[in-house]
């Protein structure tokens, strides 16, 4: 068992304690002390509750300064003597206990089940090793020279696949068109540009990162992020920088995909390689409208991903055209130096107060992160189990309830209300935006937006917010269908994304010659979001229906898929398989259950009409399944889904 080493003086693990949230802190000293005393009715948390107006919640437990005190000095005689005496530290709890402990910690019951995915992204356990042994008895045979993989994509799930390939030994590239890594993180750099997921939570669970600055950083500190993983993972010997893949072909006769790439000085090469990995994501092709007259406009115009610093806004008329994450995180920041901003806006978003969006880490957390035995793991596993699937009863339907035309079910209206009143707070002397600011579909319809003082910029007497639709963009601004000529300045386009064209714009040509594009159409259809029959050895990550809507983050999503995948793989290098491929009536079944889930769901709502459908009304992008059932269903590849060659 490893010795307790920690640096300091007793006023830096006091100021730790005091910082440090009391469940979590006593979670740690029932794993250090194996006392399970502390887990009593006296000392047991108040249930986590989201503040009134808030949907995000809080877990301090509620304690008397009473109780408060007596917990921080239990933990401070504990760790200092450790500490002076040089004790060990002991091993991870096993699954029966930390169950228990988890539902005393959150004053509810928790399943094994949660428990087990809770262990492997505390790595309590390393979910690593299902893969690891049978990969590590066959590497005493030899390195795989005869065996490589191409990564397209070096953002987030291109390093998480990389870092794991490189674990294992397999030999691998990564083409990255960018002149850096990070994907979303290096492209989009627009005014308070970052994260709505907690930042302990948006990161690698094999790489958490103890020393965030903010709860919810921003992009600079993220896009660090991912450079430090990419040295530290040692992937730089393996990347290569502005190079795009233009097209892909799989190979038949030899097992293998042909890969068209394109450097930025036009030189052009072909590559080969046993299997390919697409990590392109799905945030880093700009959705630029089709607006009438979109390229007449004489001033300057551009996507906010691609966000122009060279023009001054300063004392401008700017025209903002969208209103979901983008738009509300750009506006406070913009209108506070321009002389007018005119928000266009084709629907509303539900957006949701939080407390902790620009509040920085407090010293001692990041101490008793970096410090404290167990507290990290404690930490990560019970932020996700209050950031996560605590809001998925909310987005199912009721058969039975009354209102289904605006919510699912009781609670998800509960939250309606909670948020139409704070809309209604929020706007002050602009009550009267109220009606243009609140949406017709249920919470949780779309991704709830994280408030960045939206409602408070839109009431400014230099914000102007118009639901009049666009009918085309003159010379000097943008004209609506009811006659008005908004005159502008400067036009910036936040109108997301082109998620739902996956792997656009790459040719991706299978076994039997056809393109994906052409298979897909506009209803992409993948085996667990990775898997497509037809193209054999090619896997993707985020693909169709991977997306997240009722919290979690998606790094969440994406370890889940690497795990299945390097599954795949070992099983290729174990069989010495030429191919692997998904099987036909395998992907039917489970898409077929993906889109009957998701009727179901809040985002498969009738009223809901956005990019998360196509145009059938299919859901294309979110996943059906709460975090806890995506971690389930990627655990374990069961081959008999898979044509083997």
């Amino acid at each position: 068992m490893p010795i307790v080493e920690m640096p300091g003086t007793d006023a830096d693990l006091l100021q730790a304690l005091q910082d440090a949230n009391l469940p979590t802190l006593l979670m740690v000293i029932v794993q250090l002390t194996g006392d399970e005393s502390w887990m009593s009715e006296r000392l047991a948390p108040a249930p986590i509750v989201a503040p009134e107006g808030s949907l995000f919640p809080d877990d301090s437990g509620d304690y008397s300064a009473e109780t408060a005190e007596e917990i921080r000095t239990a933990a401070f005689d504990l760790l200092t003597r450790l500490r002076d005496t040089r004790g060990e530290v002991p091993g991870p709890p096993t699954l029966e206990a930390m169950t228990e402990m988890m539902s005393f910690s959150v004053a509810e019951p928790v399943s094994p089940e949660y428990t087990a995915m809770l262990m492997e992204e505390t790595r309590f356990v390393d979910r690593d090793e299902q893969w690891r042994k049978p990969l590590a008895e066959m590497l005493e045979l030899g390195p795989l020279d005869d065996f490589n993989v191409i990564i397209v994509g070096a953002g987030m799930s291109g390093i998480c696949v990389a870092a794991k390939l490189k674990l294992a030994g397999i030999p691998f590239t990564i083409l990255e068109k960018n002149t850096a890594v990070g994907g979303t993180w290096f492209e989009n750099t627009y005014p308070d540009c970052g994260v709505d997921t907690p930042n302990h939570f948006y990161s690698y669970s094999f790489e958490r990162n103890p020393n965030w600055s903010g709860y919810f950083s921003k992009r600079d500190e993220l896009y660090a992020y991912f450079e430090r993983c990419t040295d530290e993972f040692g992937l730089r010997e393996a990347l290569r920088l502005e190079t795009e893949v233009v097209r892909m072909q799989f190979d038949e006769s030899i097992g293998q995909w042909s890969v068209d790439v394109q450097t930025s000085d036009g030189a052009k090469e072909t590559l080969s390689a046993n299997v390919v990995i697409s990590a392109v994501g799905q945030l880093n092709r700009p959705n630029m409208p089709d607006i009438e007259g979109i390229d007449t406009y004489q001033g300057p115009l551009f996507h906010s991903a691609r966000w122009q610093h060279e023009v001054d806004l300063e004392g401008k008329r700017v025209a903002v055209i969208g209103t979901g994450c983008s738009a509300v995180q750009l506006l406070p920041k913009t209108a506070e130096i321009a002389e007018k901003v005119t928000v266009f806006q084709r629907t509303p978003h539900w957006i949701s107060p939080n407390r902790d969006y620009y509040r920085p880490v407090e010293k001692g957390l990041i101490w008793a992160l970096n410090h404290i035995p167990y507290y990290a793991e404690w930490h990560r596993a019970r932020m996700i189990f209050g950031f996560g699937d605590r809001t998925w009863p909310a987005v199912n339907a009721d058969p039975a309830w009354s209102h289904p035309e605006r919510s699912m079910n009781e609670l998800n209206d509960g939250m309606r209300e909670a948020l139409t009143a704070y809309i209604e707070e929020q706007l002050g002397k602009r009550r009267d935006l109220a009606p243009k600011c609140t949406p017709d579909f249920p919470v949780f319809g779309k991704r709830l937006v994280i408030d960045n003082t939206w409602y408070p910029t839109l009431a400014r007497d230099n914000v102007d917010l118009v639901t009049e639709g666009i009918a085309r963009i003159t010379p000097d601004g943008v004209e609506t269908v009811d006659g008005t000529l908004h005159a502008v300045d400067a036009i910036i386009v936040a109108t997301g994304f082109r998620s739902n064209l996956f792997l656009w714009p790459m040719e991706i040509v299978g076994r039997s010659g056809t393109s994906l594009a052409d298979r897909w159409g506009d209803y992409p259809r993948a085996f667990q979001g990775a898997a497509v029959p037809d193209y054999p050895n090619l896997f993707c990550l985020y693909g169709p229906n991977t997306n997240i809507v009722h919290g979690g983050s998606i790094i969440y999503q994406t370890e889940c898929q690497v795990h299945y995948v390097m599954q795949c793989i070992v099983l290729m290098v174990e069989k010495r398989l030429r191919s692997m491929e998904v099987r036909e009536d395998v992907n039917d079944e489970y898409n077929d259950q993906v889109q009957a889930i998701s009727e179901t769901l809040a985002w498969g709502h009738p009223g809901v009409h956005s990019w998360y459908k196509n145009s059938q009304g299919h859901v294309v992008n979110n996943s059906p399944f709460s975090l806890q059932k995506f971690w389930e269903i990627n655990h374990d590849l069961v081959a008999d889904h898979y044509v083997l060659e």
